[in-house]
């Protein structure tokens, strides 16, 4: 199998990462793991120093597409995936985003994650990125806010191109694909992370993707 770049964004996630990492690792397939420190206030440049391939450092919290961008330059595998940082030992599922890119079925693969809707927020941020991508595109995206995904190293130089909005990045991304005519796949996945819930600090984050999501759309060059 090609060699496959694995890029982690992470900002403040000591706790999860060494299970995020190891999970990738008990895969067994030939990979480079590489974590971006967004800027992080605890040890997660050091657990990613000891445990990563490649560690990218950033002195200041950049925002998650930024980070993205920053492990998509030092990427050197055939097929790059994308995971968030906090899906612990359930990182083990992106083996199944791989086989519809090596079989050339899709260009960008999604996994999608279970639902626990006791755990989320309203979806509001998901129903705007979905009305907008199927408004610009005709396509009609379950999971367009996943972070975990897996495309081919050919669409690496447009997507540099990009100026990434922060969590408005998955939202860009699909649009990049999709208005170039690439073929989306969403894959179900096991994969699990913290949902941010109906807490305040959930829906402090929430706005904050929605901002990101908007500055993205008008922003983007896609």
């Amino acid at each position: 199998m090609s060699r496959i770049s694995v890029v982690i964004p992470a900002y403040n996630e000591a706790s999860d990462l060494p299970q995020t990492i190891q999970g990738i690792r008990d895969l067994s397939l030939d990979c480079e793991v590489i974590v971006v420190d967004d800027g992080s206030a605890d040890d997660t440049k050091k657990i990613a120093e000891r445990l990563a391939d490649i560690t990218v450092a950033l002195p200041v919290n950049q925002g998650k597409g930024q980070a993205l961008m920053e492990g998509w330059k030092r990427a050197e595998g055939t097929h790059i995936v994308m995971l968030d940082a906090d899906l612990g030992s359930t990182s083990s599922e992106m083996a199944h985003l791989l086989p519809p890119l090596l079989t050339n079925e899709a260009d960008l693969v999604i996994g999608m994650l279970p639902t626990h809707s006791s755990k989320k927020g309203f979806g509001l941020v998901k129903k705007r990125a979905q009305q907008y991508i199927a408004k610009r595109t005709g396509a009609f995206l379950t999971a367009p806010l996943s972070g975990q995904r897996a495309f081919h190293r050919r669409w690496l130089p447009s997507l540099l191109e990009e100026n990434v909005q922060g969590f408005g990045v998955e939202t860009q991304m699909l649009l990049h694909f999709l208005l170039r005519g690439a073929v989306v796949k969403e894959i179900p996945t096991l994969m699990a992370h913290r949902y941010t819930g109906k807490t305040i600090s959930g829906f402090i984050h929430r706005f904050q993707q929605w901002i990101d999501i908007e500055r993205a759309l008008r922003g983007s060059n896609t």
